[in-house]
């Protein structure tokens, strides 16, 4: 069973795949990483708690202004088709009926590209920056 995991590891690398993108133990660890080092959150965005009253102190900023600055557009949120089909690759592993997709839009899924994981857009952290996020239309290969 652990051979199968460092074959989808390559396989997505030989696909231009980040490896966060299908390994869960890679991502997990990165996205800690991004809670503990950069303030990642809010845990649960339908209920952030002092979250967005916390940026605003970290930044300088009003709270209503901190709640604009979402992964969601952040120039580093990577949402192309390409980034798209690497998260979902991961996702359905060798699962023929997992509806990855459904799990990207329910989660509002991309990649972060500043910290190396799968990224919710309704969160933030203090990595943000201006620009939205990488989509088809702004994308360069």
């Amino acid at each position: 069973m652990m051979y199968r995991k460092y074959i989808n590891i390559v396989e997505a690398a030989n696909k231009g795949c980040p490896i966060a993108t299908y390994d869960i133990d890679v991502n997990l660890k990165n996205r800690q990483k991004a809670i503990d080092e950069y303030h990642y959150g809010p845990a649960n965005p339908d209920e952030p708690e002092s979250y967005w009253k916390d940026a605003a102190k970290r930044w300088n900023i009003t709270e209503k202004t901190a709640r604009t600055m979402k992964c969601g557009n952040c120039a580093a949120f990577d949402v192309s088709d390409k980034m798209w089909s690497c998260i979902e690759d991961g996702i359905k592993g060798d699962s023929k009926e997992t509806d990855a997709m459904a799990t990207i839009h329910k989660a509002d899924l991309g990649y972060c590209n500043f910290l190396h994981f799968k990224c919710a857009g309704t969160r933030s952290c203090t990595a943000w920056v201006t620009g939205g996020a990488i989509d088809d239309t702004n994308r360069t290969e």
